[in-house]
């Protein structure tokens, strides 16, 4: 059950993130999700009231195969209209990192003041082998974090290192 769950969780940890950075400021969102994927949504919740001064932003979810534990396609976007500011997570495929086939989601936002412009994240389906890399706007790295072997490894900007293990 974790595994069909796992690219569900990513999607929610991204936008969690976005949400928290400042692309989302207002309590009210409006929400377009594919027909397919709407489960007994009543009519009250379906519809989004306008509101005078207020900014709307438009999230759009899209799920691909759940059925496997890298459900590629699976998408999440969040945009605000009056800015144009955007956010967007991706699940692209999949790639062999050291023989471990892993899945690939690629994080990218379009917001000026963070240092983030892209992350991506390949994670194994056991969800023990992970690797996030963050890129700033001209594509430099500027941190990652693995995880492999029971063995966590963060290289910030300046490239210092932090290594830890687990029951450490």
């Amino acid at each position: 059950m974790f595994k069909k769950w796992f690219p569900v969780l990513v999607i929610l940890i991204c936008a969690i993130f976005a949400v928290s950075s400042g692309c989302s400021d207002n309590s009210e969102e409006d929400t377009n999700v594919p027909e397919e994927s709407i489960e007994e949504v009543n009519e009250e919740e379906a519809s989004a009231e306008d509101t005078e001064n207020e900014e709307n932003v438009e999230v759009e979810m899209v799920s691909g195969d759940t059925s496997n534990w890298c459900a590629v396609g699976s998408s999440w976007k969040s945009t605000n209209p009056q800015t144009g500011e955007e956010v967007t997570m991706e699940i692209v495929g999949t790639e062999t990192v050291d023989g471990v086939l892993m899945c690939k989601a690629v994080y990218e936002t379009n917001v000026e003041d963070e240092d983030v412009s892209s992350i991506e994240y390949l994670w194994s389906e056991d969800g023990a082998t992970y690797f996030w890399t963050a890129y700033d706007s001209s594509g430099d790295v500027i941190s990652e974090m693995s995880m492999k072997d029971g063995k966590m490894k963060i290289v910030d900007e300046e490239g210092n290192v932090m290594e830890y293990s687990q029951g450490q």
